[in-house]
């Protein structure tokens, strides 16, 4: 036996492996058969960027339809009130002169009525303060801009405010 021949699998001392005589090696992007091989982490990186313009390309209509997704929760578990009608109103009589909401069931708003809370609000003025239901509603009327950075007379509170 000659130490120059070379056999069917010849061992590389190099590597350690044995060499079957074909130039595979594994990290070329060549396969045992000849034929490329695609590896797997640029596949992913392919999808991820796909996934990344298609998220894109769609982020309006993905908007929209989780604002519908949420308002559709948020109207089941009970954030928004159920307003009454503008009948129950007068009925329980937040109406005036100034406040006429008559005019508006006869001109035929069809808003649902007033704020529930708004209402109680202004209910608690009226028991509590002896007021009308004009003088309560201006008065809870400012305490709603006061909380909101606006002035009594409806100039924002601002410092950077700028007018001209």
């Amino acid at each position: 036996m000659s130490f120059n021949s070379r056999s069917d699998t010849d061992y590389d001392s190099n590597t350690g492996r044995a060499d079957s005589g074909t130039n595979y090696e594994p990290n070329s992007g060549w396969g045992a058969d000849g034929k490329t091989q695609i590896k797997s982490h640029y596949v992913a990186i392919l999808l991820v960027i796909a996934a990344g313009l298609l998220l894109f390309h769609f982020r309006h209509k993905l908007a929209e339809a989780h604002d519908r997704w949420r308002t559709r929760r948020r109207a089941a578990s009970g954030f928004y009130e159920r307003l009454g009608t503008f009948q129950d109103n007068i009925a329980a009589g937040f109406s005036s002169a100034n406040f006429d909401l008559e005019a508006n069931v006869a001109g035929g708003d069809t808003r649902k009525g007033l704020s529930e809370e708004a209402l109680a609000e202004i209910q608690r003025i009226m028991d509590s303060k002896r007021k009308t239901f004009d003088e309560a509603r201006l008065e809870y009327t400012q305490s709603e801009l006061g909380r909101n950075g606006v002035d009594k007379d409806g100039v924002p509170l601002d410092p950077k405010l700028v007018t001209f």
